[in-house]
């Protein structure tokens, strides 16, 4: 069902982000692109900038100080430079404060990657926006079985 590059970044992804990504789209096999954009949802989650340690420390802050996670979210925001989302990313020095961003952007960053490879655009756009502001039925039923598991 994915092309080989899709295929390539799917098995780059963490072994948590793969069972996690399988699971979501188990639940959606029945709709080949909802199936798609499930295996591919967090493909923007770049092992080597969202490590164990910030993904812990991420979570922490969203269940304990979620105003406090918020307001360094933007604070980062400010720091980046770059045009687009991946440039932005990378403008940021190695470590958690890189690794918040991708958390944050990891849907906008998956879209680009998978935009480059050619993906066809309405799966792009589901990765996009599988966790701030899903637009349609589709991208609601992602939005709603990730948020499950």
């Amino acid at each position: 069902m994915l092309h080989e590059r899709e295929a390539e970044l799917f098995l780059a992804m963490s072994r948590y982000d793969l069972a996690h990504s399988m699971a979501v789209a188990e639940k959606l096999r029945g709709d080949p692109l909802l199936f798609k954009a499930a295996l591919l949802h967090d493909v923007g989650k770049m092992k080597e900038h969202l490590t164990l340690s910030t993904r812990w420390l991420y979570t922490c802050m969203e269940l304990c100080a979620s105003a406090r996670l918020k307001r360094m979210v933007r604070e980062l925001e400010g720091k980046t430079s770059g045009g687009d989302v991946l440039e932005r990313a990378l403008s940021l020095p190695k470590g958690w404060r890189r690794g918040f961003f991708v958390q944050v952007y990891h849907g906008e960053l998956g879209a680009e990657l998978l935009k480059g490879l050619g993906s066809e655009p309405e799966m792009v756009n589901l990765v996009k926006g599988h966790q701030k502001d899903p637009s349609g039925e589709k991208a609601e039923r992602l939005k709603e079985i990730d948020d499950l598991y």
